[in-house]
């Protein structure tokens, strides 16, 4: 299936891929990037999702893709990385950044204490085992802290004349971004499915920047949506299905403009 996906990858010859996180369990998602370096000749920009954390611990998990980019040209782990100028080859002047982020379910929006959810992350990965709800909470809005706080350096670090901005996260920054069955989450899903941190830092952006067109490229939720909470700031929410690795959309970046095709290219 993963082969079939890459197939359909390069028949497109795209100029970067994007993968918003979610590559695979058990430290597989090493071996999967490194084949994909191997495999394409465009660069991978990627985020991680909490399926990739699952039986390490998310610092023995950044330091290992961390290593690994620093040995393969091709990739790039936006959470480790500065915002990425995207070139017009005719005149070679930025026509957009590029910047990404991890992010977490950070506990910030929805009802935390009386939620039924039980998410596998809390047995899963290495930092939430044996832990009681209330230091979960604590942990979990700490990650997203540190998520929201390296989005809003790399937001400030892009030149002030940047009219475009590509934004690739795992986790959506707002309730609204977060889609399931053509529905927005409620108080028990928003919790763990939402970065309230993240969309904070967005929101406050796009606010003071009316003339940057944002576009935030997230998933986690496993279904497709589409929002705008400011006319300056549009949020695309890709489906996904286990096991089976699709194409959720296409970005095209053209001199005085910047679509997004979301669709569901099945491999």
């Amino acid at each position: 299936m993963q082969e079939r996906w890459l197939s359909l990858i390069t028949s497109q010859s795209p100029t970067g891929l994007l993968i918003g996180g979610d590559i695979a369990e058990r430290g597989g998602a090493i071996q999967w990037l490194q084949h994909l370096a191997q495999s394409t000749n465009c660069p991978i920009y990627f985020v991680l999702g909490n399926h990739d954390f699952y039986d390490q611990s998310v610092r023995i998990t950044r330091q290992n893709v961390v290593r690994l980019c620093r040995e393969h040209e091709h990739l790039h782990y936006l959470t480790d990385c500065a915002g990425i100028p995207l070139i017009d080859t005719s005149d070679r002047k930025p026509l957009a950044y590029l910047i990404g982020e991890d992010a977490w379910g950070d506990g910030t929006c929805g009802n935390f204490e009386n939620s039924f959810v039980k998410l596998a992350d809390f047995a899963r990965i290495l930092d939430f085992k044996s832990l009681t709800n209330e230091k979960r909470k604590e942990l979990l809005q700490e990650l997203g802290r540190h998520s929201a706080e390296r989005l809003a350096a790399k937001l400030l670090s892009v030149p002030n004349n940047t009219n475009r901005l590509i934004v690739l996260t795992h986790v959506p920054p707002f309730v609204e971004a977060c889609w399931y069955e053509g529905k927005t989450a409620d108080e028990n899903w928003s919790p763990y499915f939402v970065c309230g941190q993240t969309g904070v830092v967005l929101r406050n952006f796009a606010q003071a920047n009316p003339n940057c067109q944002i576009v935030v490229l997230c998933g986690h939720t496993h279904h497709q949506g589409t929002t705008q909470p400011l006319s300056n700031l549009v949020v695309y929410t890709g489906a996904s299905e286990i096991g089976h690795p699709s194409i959720a959309g296409s970005l095209v970046i053209q001199k005085h403009r910047m679509t997004t095709e979301m669709h569901s290219d099945r491999a």
